[in-house]
């Protein structure tokens, strides 16, 4: 999007200050356009929620209109390369569900009101829930399904286990959340027997990229402008910290904005034969799983969920938020608070543990530590994964 009120250029708009996931946080307010904090445009917002790849919550609002206008590219996408339409049967694996701008009370699956899309929150992974996933699904029978890497390779897993070869009318897997290695993607052909493509988003933009039949990822040049930064200086062919400009955004336009990702922007040409420019990420939300006791592997999206619907729970209290599992019985917590919430502590770690559904995590030690987010730890926060899995602890 040219942001269409302001006429600014795009050249002006890659030259304005650098921004960070803190800033935003921080200044909340001043990132949302004036018009829209007015009647009746006020009604035409949606209000997301984004943890990013460093645990740092932010609160991004989208005039309804530009947030159709942002996924017109993937959709073109989808129907040009997979014959896929808004029309057909979508499986979704979503942190939470939402009706408006408020989180809904968690529920193992839910059907929307065209009976078109079935969601299931990943706030449980238990494998009794996986189990029902695998036959909610084949009594669906979706055209395709969006999901991230580490959740399809457990629903692989489960099907395997159970003697499921594939999902009968399952056209297309759409991967996004997690970086994708060549392992996992072929972990996921064989299990699925469906064409995948890899998608890079994010609420504050929605989509990035999606990559080509060469494993590509090719940039939605109609919805942001990227840039590679390194030493303070936008780079191409090396290796940098991405930061994005929302092009379609007009209520919260977000520029320049630090996505905690590394990566990429490449000079040359894909023998796709598509034109739009390519990406390489380098650093990003890694395909990664929580161990238990008995060697199971947990989606750490699961964690996401968790916090997602706890924050909502405490009012939105939290500055910033890591996972370290220490070992296959023990969790820490790392969180910073807001500082309208000092003495909370005890409640939102009590909201926080409440939110766990599976018996071998209730089962691990949660250690919570609160740590103060001072502005000289900004970078040192956003440096941070949102999940780590010591080493020792076996998967």
């Amino acid at each position: 999007m040219y942001i269409q009120e302001q006429k600014k250029d795009i050249y002006e708009l890659l030259h304005a200050p650098l921004q960070t996931r803190q800033d935003v946080q921080r200044g909340h307010r001043r990132f949302l356009n004036s018009r829209y904090q007015r009647y009746p445009e006020l009604e035409r917002l949606l209000f997301k929620r984004s943890f990013g790849l460093c645990g740092i919550p932010l609160e991004v609002y989208w005039d309804s209109q530009d947030d159709e206008r942002s996924l017109a590219a993937l959709w073109a996408f989808r129907k040009e390369r997979f014959g896929i339409t808004a029309d057909e049967k979508c499986c979704v694996f979503s942190t939470a569900e939402y009706a408006g701008n408020k989180i809904m009370d968690y529920m193992p699956k839910y059907l929307s009101w065209d009976k078109k899309t079935l969601s299931f929150p990943m706030l449980d992974l238990s494998s009794e829930r996986l189990k029902e996933w695998v036959d909610d699904i084949i009594a669906f029978r979706p055209a395709w399904m969006r999901l991230p890497p580490s959740v399809a390779v457990m629903l692989a897993e489960t099907m395997k286990s159970s003697g499921q070869l594939s999902l009968p009318g399952l056209r297309y897997i759409e991967l996004s959340g997690e970086m994708l290695d060549q392992k996992v993607e072929l972990m996921i052909l064989e299990a699925f027997q469906a064409q995948i493509s890899n998608v890079y988003a994010t609420q504050e933009t929605g989509p990035i990229a999606a990559s080509c039949t060469h494993g590509n990822l090719h940039i939605f040049s109609e919805n942001v402008a990227i840039q590679v930064i390194r030493d303070g200086k936008p780079v191409m062919d090396e290796e940098g910290d991405i930061y994005i400009t929302s092009l379609q955004n007009n209520a919260m336009p977000l520029v320049r904005l630090k996505m905690g990702d590394r990566g990429v922007l490449l000079s040359k040409s894909c023998s796709c034969g598509q034109s739009a420019p390519m990406l390489r990420l380098t650093r990003g939300r890694d395909c990664s799983f929580i161990v238990t006791a008995s060697g199971r592997r947990i989606s750490a999206f699961m964690l996401r969920s968790l916090v997602e619907y706890a924050n909502e729970e405490v009012s939105r209290c939290l500055e910033h938020i890591r996972f370290r599992q220490t070992g296959c019985d023990s969790m820490d917590v790392i969180l910073g608070v807001k500082p309208a919430f000092s003495g909370w502590e005890g409640e939102i770690a009590r909201v926080l543990r409440c939110q766990i559904q599976d018996m071998e995590l209730k089962q691990m030690r949660w250690n919570f530590i609160f740590v103060d987010s001072c502005a000289s730890e900004k970078s040192e926060i956003e440096k941070k994964p949102f999940f780590t899995l010591n080493e020792g602890v076996e998967g």
